[in-house]
């Protein structure tokens, strides 16, 4: 019966964003079983999508309101949920494994889950991540002007969107949390409280106590991207018209530039809105983007010289704000090219990645059936 529990619940997260498929080893059953009971796993397989309250899950399970409050609240404290506060009324909803169960539980992973965490990218996980169209996070550009003319789109300034926020919060990142267990020990880790939360998600952070959050100033947030430009660290953002934050991400540990790899670079370019320019005469080929680029789009060739390879280029910038010669910059991609956000919040974004991956799966077993 525990296995059966477990399966569903398996099933359940494979039908949200990018999925969460079944290996033959079963290793995406390891972390589940670890921080899921399987009295948590049934509530979270019967919850409906989307932001609820206590008392509509209550109705719609046939539950008791103060005992569905009390589980509700439990779980979200343990990060197997997700709450938002509307007045002095909580709503809970249902969280996909990355962004969400994964990161939220960052406290708990432990060697022996970075070992399997790894296995479970290799046989299946890497793959899935960086297929279908919608992302799970944006790359934007490290600063705006690395970006030709000011053509940066305001989803895209991450800059502008942090002098906005009220509240923003910082915790610690689950990919550097895997590094602390590498058997080489990565400088990543020397700074481990770096994923970026605004608003309601720094709020649930906080509440919640999840990932050591601490408040943020918009000059100690500001400060950070600084530093980020510095020691080469691209940006990931939310893929929401709100922003909920924004993870820096070092090139050694970055989980979806790991996926990226595993897809043989494939998909990981579409995740952003720009791509860089380079300007052969101006080049003195120094070489400083070659270490700085995450995708390895900048190479030296046999006669020494820079070469670039603009289809694995991701648009993070990091070359052009290193670059002596001004030889580089990022241009905005054609229109029809641009990866705009279609819902305001984070996890209404992750359910309409579900709901395309689901269309896209009937597409392809419709396509193989054909004679």
């Amino acid at each position: 019966m525990a296995e059966e529990i477990y399966e569903r619940l398996r099933q359940k997260l494979d039908s949200l964003t990018k999925g969460y498929p079944k290996t033959e080893k079963g290793s995406e059953m390891v972390f589940l079983k670890k921080v899921f009971s399987p009295e948590d796993a049934d509530l979270f397989i019967r919850m409906k999508r989307g932001l609820q309250t206590p008392a509509q899950v209550a109705a719609d399970l046939g539950m008791d309101a103060a005992e569905t409050a009390r589980k509700l609240e439990s779980m979200a404290h343990r990060g197997l949920l997700y709450f938002e506060r509307e007045g002095a009324e909580k709503k809970y909803r249902i969280i996909p494994f990355i962004h969400g169960i994964w990161e939220f539980n960052v406290d708990r992973i432990d060697q022996e889950d970075a070992v399997n965490m790894g296995r479970f990218y290799m046989e299946a996980y890497g793959k899935v991540l960086m297929d279908y169209h919608i992302p799970i996070a944006r790359i934007v550009p490290i600063r705006a002007d690395a970006v030709r003319d000011g053509k940066i789109l305001d989803y895209d300034d991450i800059e502008s969107i942090i002098q906005k926020q009220t509240l923003i919060a910082a915790t610690d990142c689950a990919c550097r949390k895997v590094a602390t267990f590498a058997k080489k020990r990565c400088s990543c880790v020397d700074e481990m409280n770096v994923c970026i939360m605004f608003g309601k998600a720094a709020e649930y952070s906080l509440e919640t106590n999840l990932g050591r959050p601490r408040v943020l100033t918009v000059q100690q947030t500001l400060d950070i991207l600084r530093h980020d430009d510095q020691a080469g660290h691209f940006l990931q953002a939310s893929h929401a018209k709100t922003s909920s934050g924004f993870c820096n991400c070092a090139k050694c540990h970055c989980g979806f530039l790991m996926a990226a790899k595993i897809s043989r670079g494939t998909g990981f370019e579409t995740w952003s809105n720009y791509k860089c320019v380079k300007d052969n005469e101006a080049c003195i080929d120094c070489g400083a983007c070659v270490e700085r680029c995450p995708m390895k789009a900048m190479s030296l060739g046999p006669d020494e010289k820079v070469i670039f390879d603009r289809d694995k280029c991701f648009g993070c910038g990091l070359c052009v704000t290193t670059c002596p010669a001004d030889a580089l910059i990022l241009e905005r991609k054609p229109d029809d090219q641009l990866m705009l956000p279609l819902d305001d919040k984070f996890f209404d974004n992750q359910e309409r990645m579900g709901l395309e991956r689901a269309e896209i799966d009937k597409a392809r077993l419709a396509a193989k059936a054909k004679p």
